[in-house]
């Protein structure tokens, strides 16, 4: 179904309009609605979610959780059958790269992190070198399969110093950190129970963050001294990022 036609499926929207298109990426398409002097957003899934691995009913348990904790938009409607979210639209704006190389920045975002990872962690579990491996599997060769096995002896070794897992947003890039009333997160559909460094070698490495940044960004979020170990973890875990990140933009392009 397009668009208006899904629209007009959901209870109480018949009359809504879309506004304008928000993001056509690889598992789903977004647009701004208004019904009444309300806006909201609405999500469309593409055929590629499954395939990428997405799980929409952890995803809205999630959603539920983080809204009830003012940490992201609330949720209106959720059909997982046919693919279709609506959420209320929150003002504001998405940060750029550069506001992730301001240290108070770091800080406030640090914060937000120590508040997701404390709320409990649902049961489905995200396993990134899994991720690395399926991605690999769908493209096929050499490359791919070099990126995953790299990628798979990292994590191996991340798995030491393993702490229990908790709620993870696994996709903290700068355009889903939302600077409105407060600081919010948007976009939830890789959450899952994982390591919580995860989330904060995504901030580090996909906006590159160098060595004083990111000892500032751990220090605050660790609230402590920061140790050599401290330091090793998160390059570690950095660099399995970075392979992922590889193997997911070859997947999707």
């Amino acid at each position: 179904m397009n668009a208006g036609e899904a629209l007009r499926s959901i209870t109480g929207f018949s009359t809504a309009r879309i506004i304008e298109p928000l993001s056509d990426g690889p598992s789903n398409s977004s647009y701004r609605v208004r019904r009444g002097g309300e806006d909201f957003v609405l999500r469309l899934d593409k055929p590629a979610t499954t395939e990428l691995g997405l799980d929409r009913a952890t995803e809205k348990q999630v959603c539920d959780m983080v809204a009830a904790a003012g940490l992201a938009p609330a949720p209106v409607w959720f059909d997982l059958e046919r693919g279709l979210y609506l959420r209320h639209f929150q003002s504001g704006a998405t940060w750029s790269v550069d506001q992730l190389h301001d240290k108070a920045n770091l800080e406030r975002l640090a914060g937000v992190f120590r508040q997701v990872h404390r709320l409990p962690a649902p049961a489905k579990q995200f396993d990134p070198a899994a991720a690395a491996s399926r991605y690999a599997r769908q493209l096929g060769g050499a490359e791919a399969q070099r990126l995953s096995q790299h990628a798979g002896q990292l994590w191996q070794e991340l798995q030491g110093t393993r702490q229990p897992d908790c709620l993870c947003h696994n996709d903290p890039v700068h355009s889903n950190i939302l600077e409105s009333n407060r600081l919010m997160l948007i976009d939830w559909e890789y959450a899952a129970a994982g390591d919580a460094w995860f989330d904060l070698a995504v901030v580090v490495q996909h906006h590159s963050l160098q060595k004083p940044l990111r000892d500032h960004f751990l220090q605050c979020y660790l609230q402590r001294g920061l140790r050599a170990e401290d330091r090793q973890r998160l390059r570690l875990m950095a660099d399995f990022y970075q392979l992922l990140l590889q193997l997911w933009k070859l997947r999707v392009r």
